[in-house]
């Protein structure tokens, strides 16, 4: 009988130090929730019905990071001159973000109508923001970075993307 409780108590142990060592000694990372402000241009384009999608580049010490995200799980109409917003989740420090890679997807890609000329869809700067509290200020933050592509505005095809940097 004592053997068993020992064996009892010695296996608690060792879960319970299994699990301290998981829990407190596995390093976190924060999470960040940033909205995204993608805007189409007033240039004259044909709506069409896709997904927009996005990659964050971001560098992490000397290390460089990818996440990326669909910013639209379901297709939508892409027209002229309209504001689309999304909430994204990232382990990307907002000043730590080097680029932002934009590029949408037709909902019928294979329509034959687009087999020798892909559409375009024209987009202006793109916007990411980060609202948190700061406790020493007693109020809320809203923290907000804009990216722009080379040209402005960026035509881009179908499946096709273009990377926008950190402007003013």
């Amino acid at each position: 009988m004592s053997t068993q409780i020992f064996l009892v108590l010695s296996a608690v142990f060792v879960l319970f130090t299994i699990n301290s060592s998981i829990t407190y000694g596995a390093p976190s990372s924060p999470v960040y929730t940033y909205n995204v402000t993608v805007k189409t241009s007033s240039a004259k384009f044909d709506d069409h019905n896709g997904k927009l999608k996005m990659s964050i580049m971001y560098r992490n010490g000397t290390k460089s990071n990818q996440e990326d995200i669909l910013l639209t799980p379901d297709d939508i109409n892409i027209a002229r001159d309209r504001t689309y917003n999304s909430t994204i989740a990232s382990f990307a420090p907002l000043a730590n973000i080097t680029s932002v890679y934009l590029r949408w997807t037709l909902k019928s890609p294979y329509n034959p109508k687009y087999v020798f000329s892909k559409p375009s869809i024209y987009f202006d700067p793109i916007a990411i923001s980060y609202k948190f509290f700061d406790p020493n200020l007693h109020s809320t933050v809203i923290q907000s970075r804009r990216f722009c592509p080379p040209t402005s505005p960026v035509a881009i095809k179908h499946s096709d993307g273009a990377n926008f940097f950190p402007c003013a």
